[in-house]
C-alpha cells in the first residue's frame, strides 16, 4: 500500500467504510467542517456518505477538520489520504452554523481559494448542503459554487446525472438552478431575488432507513448504532427549526426501524434511537420491546415529560437507561405558553419521580434564556423549578438509598430562520450576562446539581451566522484571519445590524393589533421555499406575544390540512 492510499488510524478501527478505486470514477470529497469525532457522530453526514457511494461511478471519501494542534496535518481524505484539491467535487455537509469558519479554514489549508469568484476550471467544484444551509445559506454563499438544499435522497441522483451530462463547470452552473429544483447557484442568483428556490423534502419515509453506516469507537456515542425513527417534531415550539422546517413530521415505518436495528447485530449491542420527538412515534413501545428482547441496550434523545407513562418508563428501566433528558426550556408556565412548550410543572414533577423510582437516577434538564418576551422573573423561575425538581428527586432517591446527579444545560436563545421567532434579535450582552448570573448564583451552592452556562461570545457568533446575509462572509474571513473579537470590532455596524436589530413583523388579520403592512423588508433567506407560509409564522409570533398556545401539527398530508402552508388560511 503506497503512502498516498494508506488508511488513517481511525479507518483501521471502523466498520462499514467504503473504499472505491479504479479509473473513470468521479471523486467526491464529503467534508464535515469539524473534527472526526464530531462528524462521525452526525447521522445525516453518514447517510449522505452512504447515498453517494451507492452511485456506481462515484467514489465518495470523507474529510474532516485537521487537528489544529498538529499543524503539519494536511487536509486529506480518510479513505485514501488524498489531498482535498485532488477531488472533482468538494461537498460540505453542514449541520451547525458555527462550523462556517472551519469551512474557510479547510479550503485555505488545502490551497483552494475560499471565494468562488477566485476559483477557475482547475479547481474542484465546491458545494454545500445540510440543514444549516437550507435554513439560511447566505453567510457562506460567496464561498460556494452551488448549494443542494433539502434532503439528500431528493437531490443526489438528479445532481450527478446532470454532472455527467455537463462536464464543464460553466455549462453545469448555467443550467443547475433551472434543471434541478433545490439547487442554488449564488453567482446566478442576486441577493434578495424574488425567484424562489424550493427546499426539497421526501413525501414519506416508507422506503427509507436512516442509521449508522460506519461504526467507530471514536465518536461522542462510542460504538453506538444510531437509528432515526421520526423526522421533525409535531409540537411547534416557536424557537425550534425542527418543528417548522420539517412539517409535517414524517414517521419511519416500524418495519424499517426494526430492520435498521437488526443491522447492529454482530457489531454492537448499543442502539441510540434518534428524533426530535422520540415518544411521538406511534410504535415506540413495540420498537423498544424489540430492542430489549434482542439484547440491545437502548438510549434516547430528549424525552417529553408529558409522554413518559408507566409502560415507557418500564421500557427505559429494562433498557438499562441511567440518564434521562427532559427539556422544559423555560422555568415559568407563562414562558412555556410564550414558546408553545405544552409541558406543565405537574408533568415534569411526575416524570422525575417515576424515573428516579425506576432507578434512572441521573437527569439532564435543558433550559433557554434570552427568549422573546422573557423577564428576569422568568429566569428566576428556572432556579425555583430546578430546586423543586431536586426536592422531588431527593425524596424518591432516599427511598432507593442511591443518589444521582441533575445536570442543567442552559443555552442562550438564538433566533433561527424559518421559525416564528425569526424576526427576533439576540438579547443584548448586559441582559444576557445578568440572566446567566441569576442562574449561576441561584444554584451555586445546590448539591448534586451541575450547571453548564452559555457563553455570551458564542451566542453572538451563532446569531450572526444564523441571521446573516452575504456580507457576513467578510466577517467570517476576518475571523478566520484575526479571531472573532477583532472581526466584531472591524465589522461593527454590520454585526450590530444583524445580531441586535429586531425585524419588522408582518401583521396578520385577526391576530395582530396593527394594520397589515405589506411593504416590509425581506429577510436574507426569504428566497427559500420550504413550504411554510410566512404569514403562518408571523401569526405564531403574535400568538406568542399574547401568551397563546397553538395546537400541534396533526401530522397529516399538508394538502388536507393547509393550516401552515396556505397563505389565505389565517384570514
Amino acid at each position: 500500500m503506497t503512502p498516498s492510499t494508506r488508511p488513517s488510524h481511525d479507518l483501521l478501527t471502523e466498520k462499514g467504510v467504503i473504499i472505491k478505486q479504479g479509473k473513470g470514477l468521479t471523486r467526491v470529497a464529503l467534508v464535515y467542517p469539524n473534527t472526526y469525532k464530531t462528524g462521525m457522530s452526525n447521522l445525516g453526514f453518514q447517510r449522505v456518505y452512504h447515498l453517494i457511494n451507492q452511485e456506481p461511478d462515484i467514489a465518495c471519501e470523507r474529510v474532516f477538520l485537521p487537528n489544529l494542534r498538529q499543524k503539519k496535518n494536511a487536509v486529506v481524505s480518510c479513505e485514501t489520504r488524498q489531498p482535498l484539491h485532488h477531488f472533482d467535487i468538494i461537498l460540505f455537509s453542514i449541520s451547525f452554523e458555527n462550523d462556517y469558519i472551519h469551512l474557510v479554514d479547510i479550503l485555505r489549508q488545502a490551497g483552494i481559494p475560499p471565494r468562488s469568484s477566485d476559483r477557475n476550471h482547475l479547481h474542484p467544484l465546491v458545494a454545500a448542503g445540510g440543514v444549516a444551509c437550507f435554513l439560511n445559506p447566505e453567510p457562506i454563499a460567496p464561498f460556494m459554487d452551488f448549494f443542494l438544499l433539502g434532503e439528500a435522497e431528493c437531490l443526489v441522483n438528479e445532481f450527478f446525472s446532470l454532472f455527467h451530462q455537463y462536464p464543464h463547470r460553466t455549462d453545469l452552473l448555467a443550467i443547475l438552478e433551472t434543471d434541478l429544483p433545490g439547487a442554488y447557484v449564488p453567482a446566478r442568483h442576486p441577493p434578495f431575488s424574488k425567484k424562489k428556490i424550493p427546499v426539497r423534502f421526501l413525501e414519506n419515509l416508507d422506503h427509507i432507513q436512516t442509521h449508522t453506516c460506519v461504526l467507530t469507537s471514536h465518536t461522542a456515542f462510542k460504538d453506538k448504532f444510531l437509528v432515526e425513527i421520526l423526522k421533525g417534531c409535531p409540537h411547534g415550539c416557536r424557537f425550534c427549526t425542527a418543528g417548522f422546517i420539517y412539517r409535517p413530521p414524517r414517521i419511519y415505518p416500524k418495519e424499517n426501524v426494526l430492520k435498521a436495528m437488526d443491522k447492529a447485530s454482530g457489531n454492537t449491542r448499543k442502539i441510540g434511537l434518534v428524533s426530535s420527538a422520540i415518544l411521538d412515534h406511534p410504535d415506540i413501545a413495540d420498537i423498544c420491546e424489540y430492542g430489549t428482547d434482542h439484547g440491545f441496550s437502548l438510549s434516547f434523545s430528549s424525552l417529553r415529560a408529558d409522554k413518559l407513562d408507566d409502560p415507557m418508563i418500564d421500557l427505559l428501566h429494562r433498557s438499562k437507561v441511567k440518564t434521562a433528558t427532559i427539556a422544559p426550556e423555560a422555568g415559568s408556565e407563562r414562558m412555556r405558553r410564550v414558546i408553545n412548550k405544552k409541558m406543565t410543572e405537574p408533568d415534569i414533577f411526575l416524570a422525575v419521580e417515576k424515573l428516579v423510582a425506576k432507578d434512572i437516577l441521573n437527569l439532564r434538564l435543558y433550559f433557554m434564556i434570552g427568549l422573546p418576551f422573557e423577564t428576569d422573573d422568568d429566569v428566576r423561575a428556572i432556579v425555583n423549578l430546578t430546586r423543586e425538581i431536586k426536592e422531588r428527586f431527593l425524596t424518591v432517591s432516599r427511598k432507593q438509598k442511591r443518589m444521582g446527579t441533575i445536570t442543567l444545560s442552559i443555552n442562550a436563545f438564538i433566533p433561527k430562520p424559518a421559525t416564528p421567532f425569526q424576526w427576533a434579535a439576540l438579547t443584548d450582552d448586559a441582559t444576557l450576562k445578568r440572566r446567566i448570573g441569576i442562574i449561576g448564583q441561584g444554584l451555586k451552592k445546590t448539591p448534586n446539581v451541575i450547571v453548564n452556562l452559555p457563553s455570551v461570545k458564542t451566542a453572538k457568533i451563532s446569531a450572526l451566522l444564523s441571521l446573516g446575509d452575504q456580507n457576513t462572509a467578510n466577517v467570517i474571513e476576518t475571523a478566520c484571519d484575526h479571531g472573532w473579537a477583532y472581526a466584531f470590532r472591524h465589522h461593527m455596524d454590520d454585526c450590530r445590524r444583524i445580531i441586535y436589530t429586531p425585524k419588522p413583523i408582518p401583521a396578520v388579520s385577526g391576530i395582530a393589533d396593527t394594520d397589515p403592512c405589506p411593504a416590509l423588508p425581506s429577510l436574507p433567506w426569504d428566497f427559500l421555499d420550504s413550504g411554510i407560509s410566512k404569514k403562518f409564522l408571523a401569526a405564531e409570533w403574535h400568538r406568542a406575544a399574547k401568551e397563546k398556545q397553538s395546537p400541534a401539527c396533526p401530522m397529516i398530508d399538508c394538502r388536507r390540512c393547509r393550516i401552515c402552508t396556505n397563505e389565505n388560511a389565517l384570514k
